[in-house]
């Protein structure tokens, strides 16, 4: 297998517009030395090369639906490049997207735990649980201890769903309070609408 090196992946980045000029040789040995090495640095500007291909698909496909108007075939093959493009195959291509999910999954993570947004808490278990339904998937051939891995991913999904759906009943229990809550204030608006300036019910006429 090919690895792209930082030089060809930064010259992408630069035809894209996202650096003002292709970094020199020299700049790029640099900034492989500060990142730990030209994997490291590889990796960093491959997913920055991802990231600008997200923005440009975002851009393009907005553009795409204002000339042509909302189709959901021009869509489907619009999208469809992006596995395409990945080279993937086979157990590779839910390999692909176990892969996308996960870059989705990572930012949401980090709203588990906020206890007052149960919400995001949802979303941040089930986000995890779908990166966890593809790896099974991922697992070609689950025999042995792949068979293990598989059903360990298994129940920790279902795990996270169960997560997601405690988080979103909480939800639901807020909900319901603020509609409580709301009834008592509009009901005490009514009243003090409806009663007159004496404190007597304005339904009253003496």
């Amino acid at each position: 297998m090919r690895y792209p090196r930082s030089s060809e992946i930064s010259a992408a980045l630069a035809a894209l517009g996202v650096y003002a000029q292709n970094p020199s040789a020299q700049e790029l040995e640099e900034q492989a030395h500060a990142a730990g090495g030209e994997s490291v640095l590889a990796a960093m500007l491959a997913n920055a090369l991802y990231g600008a291909a997200i923005g440009m698909g975002m851009i393009s496909e907005g553009r795409m639906q204002e000339q042509r108007g909302s189709n959901s075939a021009d869509l489907s093959l619009a999208r469809s490049q992006a596995l395409k493009a990945s080279g993937a195959e086979g157990p590779g291509f839910v390999g692909a997207m176990h892969w996308q999910a996960a870059h989705i999954a990572g930012p949401l993570r980090a709203l588990k735990d906020h206890q007052a947004a149960p919400l995001a808490q949802a979303l941040a278990a089930v986000s995890w649980a779908l990166v966890l339904l593809l790896q099974a998937m991922s697992l070609a051939e689950p025999a042995g201890s792949r068979a293990r891995e598989v059903a360990d991913a298994l129940t920790e999904a279902r795990e996270q769903l169960a997560t997601a759906q405690e988080h979103l009943d909480h939800l639901d229990e807020q909900i319901v309070g603020l509609g409580d809550t709301l009834a008592l204030v509009i009901a005490a608006v009514e009243d003090s609408v409806n009663a007159d300036p004496d404190g007597h019910d304005g339904d009253r006429h003496d």
